[in-house]
């Protein structure tokens, strides 16, 4: 039996002996791995945003994007300070070092096209993609100021309101479903939440001028639009800014009386906001990107939201409320490889991304209907109160950047897109360094001189900012002089 069993395994040998020859293969299985498949090469495509950045659900959205988009582009976040994050894109965007997509401010916008930093989109477009945007932001990109080209699509907005502490009303005896109207009402009310706070630091109005281009700019010349007041005559296309003594005027009784938050000068915004939340001020004007810092600070009374008051009660609503777009996006001109920055924008631009924003109440989005979309932004309080009522519009541009051709104010001080000087005299006025009166008059002088000075050069055309029927309740509606020139 074992002969047996030892002829047949001695059979089974000699035949995979016989198959190895005949076949010239090993007998062992080879199990080396196959090689792996190439990398596919990854397209990094920077971005700088002035703000969002730092949210947790932005950043997990970008981080998303990186790992699925089918285009295998990664997007670079470029972290620039937001305190000076004009300049530093002005100066990165000079020397050819720019990101690749990135916001910018609106008055810059004319200017970047200009010198050939954005990329037109137009062929990157299709109807379908423009149809998302309402009629005006179309409108507002179609300019003329932009050579006729689509260089970037404003999908979200900025509002301005007053908001107002409900408790401090009480305190005051003050109705807190009646928040002030005019200007003398606001000075009334601070007085008397002042008064009613006294020993306990409680003040009627809070200024954040350390931060002039938000307060003052906000406070001041977006909020007057709703009296009908701005420094810029888009009809004669030229600069007045007398309109605005009656609002530095009350800031400077309001100072005299006590009522005003002292330090304003040096107090910053997220200071004021705290100050706010922790119930220490009763009125401050804050705009829509300003709700989730001051959501973080978890206000502890009951506040309310309104629109700014107005110069008196027979200028209310003579002109719509400015809204501004918020920062537009653009796409570099030389950004080493254009289609994927242009993908980029497009996601960023996306009703998915937008929604994102607009969940963590970052931005309102004027595209897709995303702001009637029902339960779209639970637990958000107040921040429906932000959103753009018929009461709010965009306006025309207005000539900007015009203090460089001005060698009075060339400074090493971070500059804010020509309008630093003008911000300055506000101070000065409000710390009574300057004659409130003579200070707007000679400021009008030198905008007007700076606007004559400018329209001598080859790169503006002081036409395409005047416009003669315009209408500060509609102030869209109508043309520009130059469109009205070329149709002739």
């Amino acid at each position: 039996m074992k002969r047996i069993l030892f002829l047949g395994i001695a059979l089974v040998l000699c035949g995979l002996v016989a198959y190895a020859i005949a076949y010239d293969r090993p007998l062992l299985v080879d199990f080396a791995s196959e090689p792996a498949p190439e990398a596919v090469p990854v397209t990094q495509i920077r971005i700088a945003l002035y703000d969002w950045t730092e949210n947790l659900e932005v950043k997990n959205a970008i981080h998303q994007y990186n790992k699925s988009n089918p285009d295998h582009i990664e997007i670079i976040i470029m972290n620039l300070s937001t305190d000076v994050y004009g300049d530093t894109l002005n100066m990165l965007m000079t020397s050819g070092q720019g990101p690749d997509v990135f916001s910018v401010d609106n008055g810059w916008l004319a200017t970047y096209v200009e010198k050939g930093y954005l990329a037109e989109l137009s062929s990157f477009l299709n109807p379908g993609d423009l149809d998302r945007f309402p009629v005006w932001a179309r409108d507002f990109a179609d300019s003329s100021l932009y050579k006729g080209g689509i260089y970037f699509m404003p999908s979200s907005i900025e509002t301005v309101r007053l908001i107002y502490n409900k408790q401090l009303f009480r305190n005051a005896g003050l109705d807190p479903e009646q928040p002030p109207v005019t200007f003398a009402d606001m000075e009334r009310f601070a007085g008397k939440i002042s008064q009613a706070g006294v020993g306990v630091n409680k003040y009627g109005f809070g200024l954040p001028a350390g931060d002039s281009q938000y307060s003052l700019q906000t406070g001041l010349e977006m909020s007057s639009t709703y009296s009908g007041t701005y420094l810029y005559n888009y009809r004669t296309g030229r600069y007045d800014l007398s309109g605005y003594a009656p609002w530095l005027q009350m800031l400077l009784d309001m100072k005299a009386q006590g009522s005003l938050y002292p330090g304003e000068t040096l107090l910053k915004r997220n200071s004021a906001l705290r100050q706010f939340a922790d119930g220490n001020i009763g009125m401050m004007y804050v705009t829509s990107k300003d709700y989730v810092k001051l959501q973080e600070y978890m206000p502890k009374d009951d506040w309310a939201v309104a629109l700014p008051p107005v110069t008196s009660a027979a200028q209310k609503g003579a002109g719509a409320l400015m809204m501004i777009p918020h920062s537009p996006l653009v796409v570099n001109s030389a950004a080493s490889n254009r289609e994927a920055a242009v993908k980029v924008w497009g996601f960023l631009q996306s009703k998915e991304f937008l929604t994102i924003l607009f969940k963590q109440a970052l931005a309102l989005p004027v595209v897709d209907g995303i702001l009637e979309l029902p339960n779209m932004a639970p637990g958000l309080g107040h921040f429906s109160e932000f959103y753009p009522t018929a009461e709010d519009s965009i306006y025309p541009l207005s000539p900007q950047i015009m203090d460089q051709y001005d060698p009075n104010t060339v400074s090493i001080e971070p500059r804010d897109s020509g309008d630093r000087p003008r911000m300055q005299l506000y101070l000065q006025i409000l710390s009574g360094e300057k004659d409130l009166k003579e200070a707007l008059r000679s400021e009008t002088q030198r905008l007007n001189r700076m606007l004559d000075i400018a329209a001598t050069g080859y790169s503006f055309k002081h036409e395409e900012y005047i416009y003669p029927q315009f209408n500060p309740k509609d102030p869209l509606k109508g043309n520009s002089l130059e469109n009205l020139l070329s149709e002739d």
